[in-house]
């Protein structure tokens, strides 16, 4: 007699790095066929493994939830994507002919000349379809906790917006500005550093950036101008969330590190002075990342 199929439920366990007890397995293979049946539904055609698919389901949920939170989710939209992500035929000719469309509907109100919204839609296809060993298909990040048709016009327009400021020639300006470190409760030495100092920061920052490794400027992009959370960043490599975590941890620590080195060689600072500036910038990484970064990754 032949050992029932677990497959879904060992994919998904193994994805959220949870141990797999016998007594568990039959129940929760129960309900991920269910899920799985459900999601296919709406894409005949569109064969993406069930394993695959339930390993990434795992990997979208928070740390904390349960199997049955993963029916919240909008699953046949996580299904299109996953395998869209993956470049099967099928699932890329779906997404084409459904979600295509949204950049239209995103950016009409824009009024984009034609070649600006060709453009559009070209860097949306590049962006949501097409991966790299160091940027997988932006499509895997797709949380599913919202439409997929939402989450396709909101980049469709940020797409659209940044498109429109670099033809304006005001692409960034203010963001490549050590100024937006300066907080009101700065102590005056601080604020005389950061003002005094922006350009060679900027300078500094921008060839520590550069030294990075292609896939930690990714990370960084991802999290601090995508805005993705690591459980997407996690699902979107295919990792336990805590690995994702690691990675961009990583990523920060040496993208400041660099920074400080290349500073010490442009100033003549003091070791404190330079441990001040660089502490403030570590404490607001959120906000500076996020502007900073802006500025200076493609």
């Amino acid at each position: 007699m032949s050992s029932p199929d677990v497959s879904l439920a060992q994919a998904f366990l193994a994805a959220r790095g949870a141990p797999a007890t016998p007594e568990s397995l039959p129940a929760l293979q129960e309900r991920l066929s269910r899920l799985l049946e459900a999601a296919r539904a709406p894409w005949p055609g569109v064969e993406l493994e069930g394993p695959r698919f339930a390993g990434h389901l795992a990997r979208l949920l928070a740390g904390d939830a349960s199997p049955e939170d993963a029916e919240k989710l909008n699953l046949s939209d996580v299904y299109l994507a996953r395998a869209a992500a993956d470049g099967l035929p099928s699932a890329l000719q779906a997404f084409e002919a459904r979600f295509l469309p949204e950049v239209d509907a995103a950016v009409a109100r824009l009024k984009l000349p034609p070649t600006g919204l060709d453009e559009v839609r070209q860097l949306l296809r590049q962006r949501m379809l097409v991966g790299t060993a160091d940027a997988p298909a932006r499509l895997a990040a797709y949380p599913g906790t919202g439409p997929l048709s939402g989450w396709v016009r909101a980049a469709a327009l940020w797409l659209a917006l940044d498109w429109q400021r670099q033809r304006s020639g005001q692409a960034h300006a203010e963001d490549a500005d050590l100024s937006v470190l300066v907080a009101p409760g700065d102590d005056p030495e601080l604020a005389y550093l950061k003002t005094t100092y922006r350009a060679e920061f900027n300078a500094s920052f921008a060839s520590a950036l550069a030294a990075l490794e292609p896939r930690q400027r990714n990370f960084l992009r991802l999290k601090y101008l995508d805005g993705l959370s690591i459980d997407q960043l996690g699902a979107l490599y295919g990792v336990h969330r805590s690995t994702a975590a690691r990675w961009v941890v990583g990523a920060q620590e040496a993208l400041l590190q660099e920074t400080r080195r290349r500073l010490t060689e442009r100033l003549r600072l003091t070791r404190s002075q330079l441990d001040s500036v660089l502490r403030l910038i570590s404490s607001q990484l959120d906000v500076s990342l996020s502007r900073l970064l802006r500025s200076r990754l493609d």
